[in-house]
């Protein structure tokens, strides 16, 4: 471990980052590499808190859930019934539809708290409620503003009192808005040989979709609480971590506030978050009892290191698999024409077709050449060029609806068949 975390920091580079890896309630490892301020040569430990991105997700979800078991909202509940004066189509949209990503809200990027509360008297969404899958933070900021709304506090503070207290979650805060977060480190930009500081994790962006800052320590502590049932009830936890299903009977892999995944054939929940790249990630092994949490302070675009690439790389080696899922497993023969077709898969139209008795994924991106789709078993496939990203296709009377699509393990895409060729 100590082995991977600094070729990590070599190769990003990346400034520091913390590991906590927790099996049957005991630490297997809590520890620190690199700095948490690199100016001061002040060493990364596990107290060391950063600003934790999506991951808050876990945490609104979470908090969301609580006021439901208090009888202070119910997930079907339109937003009309905070937000009266909100636009017809922001008002009938239910806690359910913000809380798995079937709002019909397409928006990426940024949401701010403000940008929210626009949404609300100006927004519109580009698909119907509960048709489709599509991740968006705007889902994230609104429920925000729902727990200000039921609770008759500041989100800050509700997060404050309701969990960073009774929970003892020290390193853990809303930090966005420059709020002070014990152990609180400096964020890194990334260059080529070098990293440089960046304001970009204090200024206001994502509110409740990804606004607090954390420690690998405090992740592990939310998890724990969250399955000894002291921030929720257990049929709230078994929502939390059950995957969102659609109309069409495509299932996406994501519940409330909580990817869910798979590292060979360990199943596993929880969350990831970044900005400019993957720097949070939050994961629970339920069937192993192992929780793994890993956070980074340095981003770039296309980066070379990620959160979620370490943690599979963590868990590929506590549970002894091989490095990357490169078996080629056999596909029956003749059965590969189920899968072939066009898919939508978010903003990108992806074509995947037979071609001498082999798929190969034509992703519909003018910057990625076609790659080879390798047979992992059964209905999943791993794209040759990046084993990073799996597929796993959904079938139903012989076709292939759609697929799932994984990235390190962690679901992250729909796509939707819209036609064959």
């Amino acid at each position: 471990m100590d082995a991977l975390a600094a070729e990590a920091l070599q190769r990003g580079p990346v400034a520091g980052l913390s590991i906590a890896v927790v099996e049957h309630g005991k630490a297997v490892l809590e520890k620190g590499y690199g700095y948490a301020d690199q100016e001061a040569a002040v060493p990364a430990t596990p107290e060391t808190s950063y600003p934790i991105a999506s991951v808050s997700k876990h945490f609104t979800a979470g908090l969301i859930l609580r006021l439901a078991d208090q009888g202070k909202l119910g997930l079907d509940d339109p937003l009309k019934r905070f937000f009266p004066s909100a636009r017809p189509r922001i008002g009938d949209l239910t806690i359910r539809h913000l809380l798995d990503h079937t709002s019909g809200l397409t928006r990426g990027g940024p949401a701010p708290r403000a940008a929210a509360l626009s949404v609300l008297t100006r927004g519109g969404t580009a698909r119907a409620q509960g048709a489709d899958w599509d991740y968006s933070n705007y889902n994230y900021s609104l429920l925000g503003l729902v727990i200000e709304q039921a609770s008759g506090r500041d989100y800050s503070r509700f997060v404050h009192d309701e969990i960073v207290v009774p929970l003892g979650l020290t390193g853990t805060g809303y930090c966005e808005d420059g709020t002070a977060v014990p152990g609180r480190g400096l964020d890194y930009q990334s260059g080529v040989k070098s990293v440089s500081p960046t304001p970009y994790w204090t200024e206001q962006k994502f509110f409740a979709a990804g606004g607090l800052c954390s420690t690998v320590l405090d992740l592990v502590r939310w998890e724990k609480a969250l399955e000894e049932g002291r921030v929720i009830s257990p049929p709230m936890l078994q929502a939390m971590r059950t995957p969102a299903r659609l109309p069409s009977g495509l299932q996406a892999d994501y519940g409330y506030g909580t990817r869910l995944g798979i590292t060979g054939s360990h199943r596993k929940l929880g969350h990831t978050g970044g900005g400019q790249s993957n720097k949070a990630v939050l994961a629970r092994y339920p069937d192993d009892d192992v929780t793994v949490a890993v956070l980074l302070n340095t981003e770039r675009s296309q980066a070379r290191v990620t959160a979620t690439d370490l943690e599979e790389r963590i868990e590929r080696m506590f549970f002894g698999l091989s490095e990357t899922p490169t078996e080629d497993v056999a596909a029956p023969a003749g059965d590969l024409h189920r899968f072939a077709g066009q898919y939508g898969d978010g903003v990108r139209l992806v074509r995947v077709a037979e071609e001498g008795g082999a798929l190969t994924l034509h992703p519909g991106s003018r910057h990625r050449p076609d790659s080879p789709l390798v047979p992992q078993g059964g209905d999943l496939f791993l794209d040759e060029d990046d084993p990073s990203v799996q597929l796993r296709f959904q079938i139903r009377d012989g076709e292939a609806l759609g697929y799932g699509r994984y990235h390190n393990g962690w679901f992250v895409a729909l796509g939707v068949r819209i036609g064959r060729f």
